[in-house]
């Protein structure tokens, strides 16, 4: 019995080689080889035992080609990273064919599914089929969420979208620019150009004969940019880090930044609107470009198939600050938090080196160390633009510390090819330690909000609060470098006094002493010394500024409102001191100095003056327009919580002391 059962075996391997179906090539290798045949593919992929033969049963009974294998792989195999990469490759590949038959016929589904490529959604290495991995991600451990969600793997909405979010014309994997129908004129290496190092990177600069059709030889758009970058850097565009703004500004025009990381038309439109009012020959500019920016980024933000990109957030900033120059403060808010949104929805609060989204350029290849400095610089100065705008319209910031995960912003160096676009200080420009600062502020700002102003405290407890954030301001302000730090005797001098490039950090610091012990004039004398010394140190200040200039051309929008503020305070301590005194002339005159700076000098910059002024000849506001323009006061509505505390007390009693009181 046991000597027939070896005679089958035998008799069961050597039939293969007595098959005529089987091919001479597959016949003489495996006789070479001198060994058993392997089971066939077919039976491998299923896990059935393959009787060895040529077919095998289990491939003739299925109507399948039987396989021959010539070599045994168990003992060979490739290292699994290897065909990580490989899968990857070949979906990048699938993608770009996709694109292009994308480009040459539109929404033909049917042409796609002909070249069996209508499964491939997107060119990201993380929307491929959930049984391949992206190398990337199993080398570094990060881990994929889809744009910037708490979900990994996205909204539950997120998927009902995805076969109909086909890849976007603005996708950065595209091979074919959405703006042309003729493929790019330059070399597919120079897309998408990322910067390695900013300590190498080169600024290119048009040549002597540029192309006049391209936005950056366009001598109204450069001045504007100049405009900006000279009178209004870093000031509360900490967000706008020059150097990469004008890397891709000179380097990425051929393309119409389609292909660029940090520059974009609408973001370039933006930045024009707000630098072309400092120039009385572009001032009629400000309104156009501001239409030609707000009206592509609309269209950017609400198209469901566009992708999040950073400078949508710079764009959407700079256009919150334009109004808020306006006076439309509503539209400013509005603006500044579609601008937060997007940024949400890239995941641009979180560390790229630990969290990556699918949807975002972080996800395709890895960010370099300058890469990483510049988008730290840019979140940790849409916080500070974020808590600044919330100060000025008396609102609860959006932006937090405790859910930013991004590292600290460190000082950048400065690129050959800015100039033109600097202000010529007799001191070095830093960014950095003025930006941690302004964080710190904000955040004792952050805290002391919602104690003085949003939380129902009595009047008495809430001037123990404000005597408390008073002290902390002094307090951070005693701890500045000393390059930060200023005196009475200081703001005398008046190149430092008018140096943009650091008098910006000290209107931010009035501005906050302003806003939070303007309401507290007539119940509190501290607050009133307060107010005064802040009006004393802006007299000089403004005093110095016209001296030098002549006018107020080239007035930031701190001062702006650092202005309005000194008015409105100006106007309560007016209405608080009895006339024919000594204090009322002193009030008087400094209301009159304050009021001509605002309603007649910076409305030459400036649309806020013309919406506040009651008639042509800039009259004297009331205080109910004063406190509307500037919503300084943090007055909240509390009726619906009101209402919802009394519904609680008809529903429950209303002796019960752990119930709330109104």
């Amino acid at each position: 019995m046991e000597i027939g059962a070896d005679n089958a075996a035998d008799t069961a391997i050597k039939r293969p080689f007595e098959n005529e179906d089987l091919p001479e090539a597959g016949k003489a290798k495996i006789e070479n080889q001198g060994r058993k045949r392997l089971a066939c593919s077919n039976c491998r992929r299923r896990r059935k035992k393959c009787d060895l033969t040529y077919p095998c049963g289990n491939c003739q009974r299925l109507s399948l080609e039987c396989n021959v294998n010539e070599e045994d792989l168990r003992k060979k195999r490739y290292a699994a990273t290897y065909v990580k990469s490989l899968e990857t490759h070949i979906a990048y590949l699938e993608t770009s064919l996709k694109n292009l038959v994308d480009k040459v016929y539109p929404n033909d589904v049917q042409v796609l599914n002909n070249m069996m490529i209508g499964d491939v959604d997107s060119g990201f290495p993380n929307n491929l089929p959930p049984t391949i991995e992206n190398p990337r991600l199993s080398v570094d451990k990060k881990r994929t969420f889809i744009k910037g969600s708490y979900y990994p793997e996205g909204p539950v909405s997120e998927k009902t979208q995805v076969l109909r979010r086909s890849t976007s014309a603005l996708s950065v994997n595209s091979l074919v620019s959405s703006s042309s129908s003729t493929p790019s004129a330059y070399p597919e290496t120079m897309k998408k150009e990322r910067i390695k190092d900013l300590h190498t990177a080169v600024i290119v600069r048009p040549n002597r004969n540029p192309d006049p059709n391209l936005i950056n030889n366009d001598p109204k758009v450069l001045k504007s940019l100049s405009k900006f970058y000279t009178w209004l850097y870093p000031g509360h565009y900490f967000f706008l880090h020059r150097e990469s703004f004008l890397y891709g500004f000179f380097n990425h025009a051929e393309n119409h930044y389609e292909d660029s990381n940090y520059c974009s038309t609408e973001l370039i439109y933006a930045m024009c609107a707000v630098g072309s009012r400092l120039s009385p020959e572009l001032h009629d500019m400000s309104q156009i470009y501001y239409e030609k920016s707000k009206t592509k980024l609309l269209q950017l933000v609400f198209d469901e198939d566009s992708v999040a990109s950073i400078t949508t957030v710079q764009a959407l900033f700079c256009l919150a600050f334009y109004e808020l120059g306006k006076g439309d403060n509503k539209i400013a808010w509005y603006l500044s938090g579609l601008a937060i949104r997007v940024g949400y929805e890239m995941g641009f609060q979180l560390d790229p080196q630990v969290w990556i989204t699918t949807d975002s350029d972080d996800a395709k290849q890895k960010l370099t160390k300058s890469e990483l400095e510049i988008r730290s610089r840019i979140y940790w100065g849409c916080y500070v633009a974020d808590h600044l705008i919330c100060v000025l319209l008396g609102r609860t910031s959006t932006l937090s510390v405790s859910n930013s995960t991004i590292p600290q912003s460190d000082e950048l160096p400065e690129l050959e090819g800015t100039e033109g676009f600097k202000y010529r200080s007799d001191h070095e420009l830093q960014v950095s330690v003025p930006l941690k600062n302004l964080i710190v502020l904000s955040r004792v700002v952050q805290i002391y909000t919602a104690k003085i102003f949003i939380e129902a405290h009595l009047t008495s407890q809430k001037l123990v609060f404000l005597a408390r954030f008073n002290l902390k301001v002094q307090s951070w302000r005693q701890s500045l470098p000393p390059f930060l730090a200023w005196s009475t005797q200081s703001l005398k001098d008046m190149m430092l006094a008018t140096d943009p490039t650091i008098s910006y950090f000290w209107y931010y610091y009035y501005i906050v002493r302003l806003i939070f012990n303007r309401p507290f004039l007539a119940d509190s004398s501290d607050s009133r010394a307060v107010v005064m010394d802040a009006l004393d140190d802006l007299t000089t200040l403004f005093t110095n500024f016209r001296a030098r200039f002549q006018n107020f051309y080239k007035a930031t929008l701190q001062m702006l409102y650092a202005c309005l503020l000194a008015t409105n305070c100006l106007e309560h301590l007016l209405h608080a001191t009895a006339p024919d005194t000594p204090q009322h002339r002193e009030v008087t005159s400094r209301l009159r100095f304050f009021s001509t700076i605002l309603h007649k000098d910076m409305a030459v910059t400036f649309d806020l003056p013309s919406t506040l002024a009651r008639s042509r000849d800039h009259q004297p506001l009331q205080l109910d327009q004063l406190d509307q323009a500037c919503n300084s006061a943090y007055t909240h509505d509390f009726t619906l919580s009101n209402e919802i505390d009394e519904l609680i007390r008809e529903l429950f009693g209303s002796n019960d002391p752990q119930l709330p009181t109104t």
